[in-house]
């Protein structure tokens, strides 16, 4: 949430997201304790609800540059979705076209893998490569892995029916029927062919059930109302009672 913004520094001013991102948390850097399965599962749920709130904007947003490090985690460890690309508002012919022209290849974080394998190819950035990063996203909360092989790795896995070596362990004691239904999902998502993929509306019907299927055990942190609060516009202490003073 936007709290206000610093002319000095010329800056704004967010809210605090007190468990850093996703990338921090899943891969536990700087001795962040593992996330429980549940924890992950219901972060997924969340990312792919934002994206699909996201795409069915008019005109359509894509995210554009989507992996954990863009994810962020409140003291609740509630994803929040942050960096997202606005110049990738793209608009609607009558045909329902979604495809919009760009191409950056100057960038250096272009073979990224999470970059849609067709954007590198045609340039054109359409829904669907938000759909192959939340895949790869979704292995990644599976197995714990951030290797560049981790596309191959899990399909190998699952064609020798050993799928469960490489569930992340740390995670807790995986439901093994759900995260194998997970790991083809995401591996669709991951299609090198855009119309290949799911769409983002199907995963969430196959992603909320699971998110239910376990007690969180992720850390809470109880709910507390303020007494007051600054304004940032009107700069005047505001009452829980919405009284100004």
């Amino acid at each position: 949430m936007l709290v206000g913004t610093c002319p000095e520094s010329r800056s704004l001013v967010y809210e605090y997201v007190r468990n850093g991102s996703l990338e921090d948390n899943l891969f536990c850097k700087d001795k962040m304790p593992p996330l429980p399965w549940q924890t992950r599962i219901r972060i997924a749920v969340q990312i792919c609800s934002s994206l699909v709130f996201l795409h069915s904007n008019k005109p359509c947003i894509i995210h554009g540059n989507l992996k954990p490090s863009k994810v962020l985690l409140d003291a609740n460890f509630v994803s929040k979705l942050t960096d997202f690309g606005m110049f990738y508002l793209i608009s609607q012919s009558e045909s329902g076209s979604n495809l919009t022209g760009i191409c950056n290849k100057s960038n250096p974080n272009f073979t990224s893998l999470y970059i849609d394998p067709e954007y590198l190819e045609t340039g054109m950035l359409t829904p669907e490569s938000d759909v192959y990063s939340f895949g790869i996203i979704l292995l990644q909360l599976l197995t714990g892995r951030a290797g560049l092989d981790i596309l191959k790795e899990v399909k190998c896995a699952i064609e020798k029916d050993n799928f469960k070596a490489l569930l992340d362990c740390s995670g807790g004691n995986w439901p093994f029927e759900e995260a194998e239904q997970l790991a083809n999902l995401a591996l669709r998502c991951c299609e090198k062919n855009r119309l290949d993929r799911p769409d983002l509306v199907l995963i969430l019907r196959v992603l909320e059930p699971m998110k239910t299927s376990g007690i969180d055990s992720g850390p809470k942190e109880p709910s507390r109302i303020p007494s007051h609060f600054v304004c940032p516009i009107l700069q005047v202490i505001i009452t829980s009672m919405g009284r100004c003073c």
